[in-house]
């Protein structure tokens, strides 16, 4: 599993970027760290559909166990979106260790951004007892996005989509 990470996210977490080999975009993650007020949440895309996951107030102890929370986190939110157990597995079996690298590229850059600018229209989402955010997610995820050659698609529809080539492979 490829996190890329913001400069800013990399410092919270206290890791050490390697350099990114490229890696199936499916598998591929950006991340960020922002904070709205008080409250502190980490936002990862998907770098092929743009599905976001939310995690909130990430404490110390978390941020050590970073690999497993991200796991667990995939793994809830993908089951609320109802998506097959086996499917899920099959998924989280492919995201073998977890390796951290600076972003990318400007538009996956600016992808993230505005899965972090939706974040801040999401706060009727938040659910301050759970780290992960099923709601929020599910929510952002089901929002219009723009694939810049004037058509658009929700990424919660293209995750399906792609969870199930994966199935087929």
């Amino acid at each position: 599993m490829l996190i890329q990470c913001t400069k800013k996210l990399l410092d919270e977490l206290k890791v050490t970027p390697v350099e990114a080999k490229e890696t199936d975009s499916l598998l591929s993650w950006h991340a960020n760290a922002m904070k709205i007020g008080r409250h502190k949440f980490l936002v990862l895309v998907n770098d092929k559909n743009r599905y976001a996951i939310v995690l909130y107030g990430l404490k110390a102890k978390d941020k050590k166990n970073i690999d497993h929370l991200l796991r667990k986190a995939i793994y809830e939110v993908f089951q609320s979106e109802a998506i097959n157990e086996e499917v899920i597995n099959e998924y989280l079996s492919l995201l073998s260790h977890l390796t951290f690298a600076k972003t990318k590229n400007r538009t996956l850059v600016a992808r993230l951004n505005k899965q972090c600018e939706n974040v801040l229209f999401a706060e009727k989402f938040l659910e301050i007892d759970s780290i992960v955010q099923v709601e929020m997610s599910k929510w952002i995820s089901s929002l219009l996005a723009g694939d810049g050659k004037g058509s658009y698609f929700h990424p919660n529809e293209a995750m399906y989509k792609d969870l199930l080539e994966l199935k087929d492979i």
